[in-house]
């Protein structure tokens, strides 16, 4: 049906598996190994697996080509990790929520803290919460990040503040470790995007960031722990 759809065949399927305590995910990933080798898909994917479960499936022979995490300035739990391991194995990281459903952007600048019902849209909701993990409830915290980012987007050509965050992630992914997945709602997303091509962090602006990431809670468990209610 999918092949239907697409007029061919899909360069590329990810793969989700929620239920960690049923072991069956490999048998299935299996069968998707199957399919393209039968030359029914491109390239066999995973989607929010986290590390035990991506060792289990490479281990077991898939051949896991990329693996898509969250992963932001309010979200770092691939770094416990993931990141390290899928460098090693050639496993490219797909990464979302970088600018945390537009969380970290100018327009949370000098603002105060929102109440839940003022967040306008359901992403903004779910990554108040890895905002919320990492600054204690701290608004002030979250607001000297939104400075330092904005001050980065002055130095590198008057950019915004959400290419900034997404800039910073690309750095951690490195050169071919893997893509920042954007959100484009409407044609006035398009030219900020494609200003994100121009903007390279150095090893000054990283130190600024992570300075300030130092101030609040690392991150804690693996990807998508805390929406298994692990961690």
């Amino acid at each position: 049906r999918s092949r239907r759809a697409l007029g061919g065949v899909p360069e590329l399927v990810a793969f989700h598996w929620w239920d960690n305590e049923d072991p069956r995910f490999v048998q299935a990933a299996h069968h998707l190994t199957t399919l393209r080798d039968e030359g029914k898909l491109g390239q066999v994917a995973a989607c929010n697996f986290d590390l035990p479960h991506l060792k289990a499936m490479v281990a077991a022979g898939v051949p896991v080509v990329s693996n898509q995490v969250q992963y932001s300035l309010l979200d770092r739990r691939p770094e416990n990790g993931m990141v390290a391991y899928a460098r090693k194995h050639g496993i490219r990281l797909a990464t979302f929520g970088v600018v945390a459903g537009g969380l970290l952007s100018d327009t949370w600048l000098e603002k105060p803290a929102p109440s839940r019902e003022q967040l306008s849209t359901v992403s903004q909701r779910m990554y108040f919460s890895p905002l919320n993990r990492w600054t204690g409830g701290d608004w002030g915290l979250f607001q000297k990040l939104l400075r330092t980012l904005r001050g980065l987007a002055d130095k590198h050509g008057n950019t915004s503040v959400a290419n900034v965050a997404s800039a910073w992630v690309l750095r951690q992914l490195g050169a071919d470790g893997g893509w920042v997945i954007l959100g484009v709602r409407d044609t006035k997303h398009l030219a900020e995007h494609s200003a994100l091509l121009g903007v390279e962090l150095d090893d000054e602006d990283e130190a600024a960031i992570r300075a300030v990431l130092a101030e609040g809670h690392p991150p804690k468990g693996c990807i998508w722990s805390h929406e298994r209610g692990l961690a």
